[in-house]
């Protein structure tokens, strides 16, 4: 195992080996540097890896390659973060275990979990979409999944956090984070809130029926009044109401072009904050031209990381 994990503030990767983990712990070190905290890159070499029907001795040599391969990986990563972010603290571990549980229980500890949108090409590498759900749904922070890895190296050009808000505590939830993440790059706050689509029995290809333009009014207004309270707290950031209709996911989507995050909740009511993780944030997982950012319920309200 190389450097020892502590109890500092810190951000968390998941080095897979694959480019997009390299993405997301160069996105993690930019993060770490505007919290000024730590960042730590984890490898878990699962140890069902190395079963082999060739014998004890066989199962020995693969878990030691392993291990090996971990070593080289966590360089790599190490390397990618210090030259982007040279002043960040950045401590490596590899552990052996089962990948998801790990990273669930290393995630107590930290104040962000980090990974990649794409799966490793090797053997044994778990989607990212699958650690995004399994974490989410039973870790302790929020769980950011790196997409538009290109907008990487021009993040200064991403000028709004795209939030999904409703009415659930969870999106109250994602919405603090969402503004502290603003506030952090010093960029702007779209919220969003969508109400839906109409029955396709109602749909008229001309106009939209009265009460369904006088109830969207209502939900902007509703919006407005619920972002203006949060916005007290944060007066610094500018921040843009939009009621939309349709699917959330690409309701979000539609204006996170030029979002350096989108942020959503988890484990609510809504389409925005699924019972676990809901079709939205699957949908952004996969689909999202940015970073998206899962806040859980039970999230900490530290996102500082300063004490």
């Amino acid at each position: 195992m190389a450097n020892e994990i502590g109890s500092t503030a810190h951000v968390l990767v998941g080095i897979d080996g694959s480019m997009s983990a390299l993405e997301a712990a160069a996105w993690a070190a930019r993060e770490a540097e505007r919290r000024r905290v730590a960042l730590r890159l984890v490898h878990v070499v699962d140890a069902s890896e190395a079963e082999t029907e060739l014998g004890p001795w066989s199962q020995h040599r693969m878990l030691k390659y392993l291990e090996s391969r971990a070593v080289d990986l966590l360089a790599e990563a190490q390397q990618k973060v210090a030259g982007l972010c040279p002043e960040v603290a950045v401590e490596t571990s590899w552990i052996v275990g089962r990948p998801l549980p790990t990273l669930i229980a290393l995630s107590r500890e930290a104040l962000l979990t980090v990974v990649g949108s794409s799966r490793a090409e090797a053997q044994g590498a778990v989607h990212a979409g699958s650690v995004a759900v399994s974490v989410s749904a039973h870790g302790y922070v929020p769980v950011v999944v790196v997409r538009g890895a290109e907008r990487v190296s021009r993040e200064d050009q991403q000028q709004t956090v795209v939030v999904g808000v409703d009415s659930s505590e969870a999106a109250d939830n994602a919405t603090e984070w969402a503004f502290e993440e603003a506030a952090l790059r010093a960029a702007d706050l779209t919220a969003v809130f969508s109400c839906g689509e109409l029955p396709g029995s109602l749909t008229d290809s001309a106009s939209e029926p009265d009460w369904w333009l006088a109830y969207q009014a209502q939900q902007k207004q509703s919006l407005v009044e619920r972002i203006a309270r949060w916005n007290e707290r944060h007066p610094e950031v500018v921040t843009h109401c939009a009621v939309t209709t349709g699917r959330p996911a690409w309701a979000l989507m539609h204006r996170a072009h030029d979002a350096q995050l989108i942020v959503v909740g988890s484990r609510g009511r809504s389409e925005f904050v699924g019972s676990v993780l809901g079709s939205t944030s699957h949908t952004l997982i996969h689909h999202a031209p940015c970073p998206v950012m899962i806040v859980p319920s039970r999230a900490a309200s530290n996102r500082s990381g300063q004490p």
